[in-house]
């Protein structure tokens, strides 16, 4: 494999990582939690996951409750480019994993 063709697929897989983690993430928070959510395209609030509320809506960015993995996953299904747990500490706790 050439070097340009290795940085393509750690690229790749770096990007996917990034995309597809937050789904993994969310259970650990414990019960459904806020997220963060960042759209490609300006969903209808409409269109939402059953379950999910809104707390801020700005055009292509949105703060969400009731976010789990699997309303995360339906997210990502809407056009979602990224779906980020908010916490106070902004990290997991791993005393609660």
């Amino acid at each position: 494999m050439t070097p340009s063709g290795r940085t393509l697929l750690v690229t790749a897989c770096a990007a996917a990582v990034a995309i597809w983690l937050p789904a993994a993430i969310l259970p650990l928070d414990g019960p459904a939690g806020a997220a963060r959510v960042v759209f490609l395209h300006e969903p209808a609030a409409s269109d939402l996951p059953e379950g999910v509320s809104i707390y801020r809506w700005s055009g292509r960015t949105a703060l969400l409750s009731g976010v789990d993995a699997r309303s995360a996953r339906a997210l990502y299904a809407m056009g979602a480019v990224f779906v980020y747990p908010v916490r106070a500490t902004g990290c997991l706790e791993l005393s609660r994993t």
